[in-house]
């Protein structure tokens, strides 16, 4: 049973980040929505998992600038490192989701 839940909030995850690096490189977006790729996914994840903690951040009564900043640096570096692989794919393979 455990795996299984374990499994489904790792794909909650996987959409949440997805989602959220669609809404950051818009460029992208219908790419993003479609293409499929264990390495990605792990991104999403990872890049999921910093956004909420950036939220959490931020939200928080005495907010840390230091960390927002870090956890802002994180976020956008993993934007800019799966923009060229994004690249590598024609752009009917967007159509095909």
């Amino acid at each position: 049973m455990l795996p299984r839940v374990l499994a489904k909030c790792e794909m909650n995850l996987e959409k949440i980040g997805r989602t959220r690096m669609a809404l950051r490189l818009p460029a992208y977006r219908q790419l993003l929505a479609g293409v499929r790729s264990t390495s990605l996914s792990e991104i999403f994840v990872a890049y999921a998992e910093a956004a909420i903690h950036l939220d959490t951040l931020r939200r928080s009564d005495c907010p840390e600038l230091g960390q927002i900043v870090e956890y802002e640096q994180l976020c956008r570096e993993m934007e800019l490192s799966i923009e060229p692989y994004l690249r590598m794919f024609p752009p009917h393979v967007a159509s095909k989701g």
